[in-house]
């Protein structure tokens, strides 16, 4: 099951978890209903995750420019991946993954 949603942060590094939620929490050009079965928010940068979250139930869409524009945030090590590097080598930077797909040998 997709149950992670993953947000591949580009641009300069984030410098603290503020920063790391500020940009998780853009716009992002996913449908809402996509997000049914998310459990999970996952931050990557360069293929290392920075920062979990657990998505809660509210999501804002803006209909106007086809993109959600607020995530229900909680910050959360439950999955213990912080620091972790990833093989991911979509170009998507939302898109939804499964742990074992996020982690899947090379």
């Amino acid at each position: 099951m997709k149950d992670l949603l993953i947000i591949k942060l580009t641009g300069e590094k984030p410098t603290n978890n503020e920063e790391v939620l500020e940009r998780v929490n853009g716009e992002w050009k996913i449908s809402p209903k996509r997000l049914d079965d998310v459990n999970y928010v996952v931050a990557l940068y360069q293929q290392k995750v920075l920062a979990t979250y657990i998505l809660g139930s509210m999501v804002t869409y803006n209909k106007k420019i086809g993109k959600v524009t607020h995530l229900d945030l909680v910050e959360n090590n439950d999955l213990d991946i912080i620091g972790k590097d990833v093989s991911y080598p979509t170009s998507n930077p939302a898109t939804l993954s499964s742990f074992d797909n996020l982690f899947k040998k090379k």
